[in-house]
């Protein structure tokens, strides 16, 4: 597996790049790379393979040889998680990132006990950088980027206009509906892979308010993961699993 960097340049054949900052030091003062290793260099265009030219101090040179092959899902599907305590937010980010999360949403929940009040920036950063760090580990082409919202209508709205056209509600409280039969009700449309937001409870699950919320929009859909309670920090990982399956993007 070669290492990966992601970089906010263009990519092109014969095109050098430079890493500097925490990724020149970390390659050129802890890996010690040396000129001729290969890299991937995730660029805005997507993925290069590179190979190292030139290692200064804190800072590598990458010549951008060919496109390298792609990674992330097909099927986009934005994580929504109500706020839980503890590390587990940091487990839930970079698990599913792991798995293929397209964006998180973190949302305050009713029941969720974290209250980020003057936070919010703070915990932001760190959970992006857990992200990022993820996503090199997992060989993905983009860092998926990490959201606070602290009002569930406003949130739902947002989604749908950003083009969400399914929005699936884990709820322990469910138990008619299944998350493959609801994914099944929408469908792809031919190549076009429909963009899905899956949203997971915080620890004492969703209130009789955001149940209400749910029954009344029109995208929204409540369903089970079976008879077994999961954790907040499993269920998401769980769910985002099963849906990128149904769709034929974990490996067929």
């Amino acid at each position: 597996m070669l290492p990966r960097v992601f970089l906010d340049v263009p990519g092109g054949v014969s095109r050098v790049v430079t890493l500097v900052g925490e990724d020149g030091h970390h390659f050129a003062r802890v890996l010690r790379v040396q000129s001729g290793e290969p890299l991937v260099v995730v660029t805005q265009e997507g993925p290069w393979l590179g190979e190292i030219s030139a290692v200064a101090k804190d800072s590598v040179d990458v010549c951008l040889k060919q496109p390298y092959a792609r990674a992330e899902p097909q099927c986009e599907v934005v994580v929504v998680q109500g706020l839980a305590k503890g590390d587990k937010m940091e487990t839930i980010v970079q698990k599913c990132t792991e798995v293929g999360a397209a964006l998180f949403v973190l949302y305050q929940a009713d029941r969720s006990v974290v209250k980020l009040a003057g936070k919010v920036e703070a915990k932001l950063a760190r959970w992006q950088k857990v992200a990022q760090e993820a996503a090199m580990q997992a060989q993905r082409d983009k860092v998926p980027v990490i959201r606070y919202e602290p009002k569930l209508a406003q949130l739902c709205e947002s989604l749908i206009a950003e083009g969400v056209e399914q929005l699936v509600v884990l709820d322990e409280a469910e138990d008619a509906i299944g998350l493959t039969t609801a994914l099944s009700r929408v469908p792809m449309e031919g190549d076009r892979q429909v963009k899905r937001a899956l949203f997971v409870g915080p620890e004492g699950g969703w209130s009789d308010a955001e149940r209400d919320y749910f029954a009344s929009c029109e995208k929204a859909c409540l369903v089970t993961l079976g008879p077994r309670i999961l954790r907040t920090e499993t269920a998401g990982v769980v769910g985002l699993a099963v849906t990128l399956a149904h769709f034929g993007d974990m490996g067929g």
